[in-house]
């Protein structure tokens, strides 16, 4: 038997009747026996092992779904709802899906069988005509199978077991102190790791009980969040900024709330102290992806431990900043951050539809997994990151790394986000262009005063060569910017 299978079947004898998930935009919720109970009409709706694309907008029936998923032994894997349908087509041959699991009853695809799930449970509208399975050359059959962003490159995957899945969400929960009661809130999209594990597994883990939005509503998240009364907040920068221009909750609110989690995209420290000081919920800034299923490193709940501008101290696994050979370098030294620990993921699965699944290695022969992040750990271990590897700007041999600059920029009160990438230069190779949004009308204006701004707090080889004004930033799901769409962009005009 599964060990999610097991686990709801305790919470349903210990805690049946108390609420487990809960939607946040109307009135409907799940208990334990109810999450239970569907988990357990999953076994016969597709041979064990079978690859499920979780195709599924609602956040309660994706909720039920994902974990019947994992109690009967299937592979979920989780696909973006918002996909036109020829996206959809290539995801779910990528994929090599068997089953479409959708809550959307006109989404049959006819190669596919075809299941409609809403909280009564599955049931199959659509069998295909082949008795092939598309995952029967599969390489690997894990508990969920996951794709990289792909905001630097074509998406790999990410295939996760059980064990894994949980021992992160254990970690998660531990150093969180979830425990029945506790309660958190989360409107980020559910085909995310960060979702799945500190959001789902994390309070399958510990009893607590969560409640899940189809997505971030600015104009609505202080009211949901006043009626549904979380103990916690599951949030990416991006919301925070968000937040931090909107009208603030009341005190009284705010002070039941122990801490904001930031994770998913790098928290420039303008934006984590903007949000506490207009809201008073303080920020708890974490460091995760999705080859760790989840959680890296996090701040400690004390408030007063917690370091600004650091992503905190590795949680129950082995990390080190290593240099170019491979060694551990000094505190306050930069290089490129190491994971390791059964924790990690082994392989990646090379996704093409037209060619045999195959996997390649993940970690090296020594069990390191390299991120391509850039990190600096201070003499207490908390860790900061730098960016990523493959974005620094080599400037005629100088190394800019955009994270530094864009926390300048956000730090302008005339900026409401940035990105900055490398622009190809005939004689210096590199030089950084910001892409910025604007909180005010005037774009030459703010041109102008950004480069008063950028004189007078970076170096000059630091400070952008261009500042393009745009109406917005190109984004993932959860809100990384997608910055090889820029480097198009910045190619595409020369």
């Amino acid at each position: 038997m599964a060990i999610v299978s097991r686990l709801l079947s305790t919470r349903a004898r210990e805690q049946a009747e108390s609420l487990a998930f809960l939607s946040g935009e109307d009135e409907r919720a799940l208990t334990w026996r109810a999450v239970a109970e569907h988990a357990t009409r999953w076994p016969g709706i597709a041979e064990p092992g079978s690859r499920v694309g979780l195709v599924v907008a609602d956040p309660l029936a994706f909720t039920a779904a994902y974990l019947g998923c994992l109690a009967a032994g299937l592979t979920a894997a989780p696909v973006d709802p918002r996909l036109t349908p020829a996206e959809l087509s290539a995801t779910l041959a990528r994929l090599r899906v068997d089953v479409l699991a959708t809550d959307q009853p006109d989404a049959i695809h006819a190669e596919l069988d075809t299941v409609l799930v809403d909280l009564a449970g599955p049931r199959r509208i659509w069998s295909a005509t082949t008795a092939n399975r598309p995952s029967d050359a599969a390489a690997l059959r894990p508990a969920v199978l996951l794709t990289s962003s792909g905001t630097t490159g074509r998406p790999k995957g990410i295939p996760l077991t059980e064990w894994q899945l949980l021992h992160a969400a254990g970690r998660v929960a531990r150093h969180h102190g979830f425990v029945p009661g506790e309660r958190g809130y989360t409107p980020l999209p559910l085909f995310h790791v960060n979702a799945q594990v500190m959001g789902l597994l994390a309070t399958v883990v510990s009893g607590a009980s969560l409640v899940i939005d189809r997505r971030f509503d600015a104009g609505e998240y202080w009211s949901r969040v006043e009626r549904h009364r979380p103990t916690w907040l599951n949030a990416v920068p991006a919301v925070l900024a968000s937040l931090a221009t909107r009208p603030a909750p009341p005190s009284w609110l705010a002070e039941r709330i122990r801490f904001a989690r930031s994770a998913s995209a790098p928290l420039p420290p303008a934006t984590a102290a903007a949000f506490a000081a207009h809201t008073g919920v303080g920020v708890l800034e974490t460091y995760g992806m999705s080859e760790a299923a989840g959680q890296i490193t996090a701040n400690p709940l004390d408030p007063a431990r917690r370091r600004a501008g650091s992503v905190g101290l590795p949680v129950e696994l082995e990390l080190v900043v290593a240099g170019p050979d491979g060694a551990e370098v000094a505190p306050g030294e930069e290089g490129e951050v190491l994971l390791r620990g059964p924790q990690i993921v082994s392989e990646y699965l090379e996704l093409d539809e037209h060619a045999p699944e195959r996997t390649r290695p993940a970690r090296a022969a020594d069990g390191w997994l390299r991120t391509g992040d850039v990190g600096v750990r201070d003499e207490a271990g908390f860790l900061r990151l730098a960016g990523r590897a493959d974005d620094v700007i080599n400037r005629g041999g100088e190394k800019i790394y955009p994270q530094e600059v864009e926390n300048v920029l956000l730090a302008h009160p005339g900026v409401a986000a940035v990105a900055v990438v490398g622009a190809p230069h005939e004689r210096l190779g590199q030089v950084p262009v910001a892409f910025v949004t604007t909180r005010g009308p005037d774009a030459e204006a703010l041109r102008r005063s950004l480069t008063v701004w950028c004189e007078q707090r970076l170096a000059r080889y630091k400070r952008p060569a261009v500042v393009e004004v745009t109406d917005a930033l190109p984004t993932g799901p959860t809100g990384k910017v997608l910055r090889r769409a820029l480097r198009a962009e910045l190619a595409g005009n020369r």
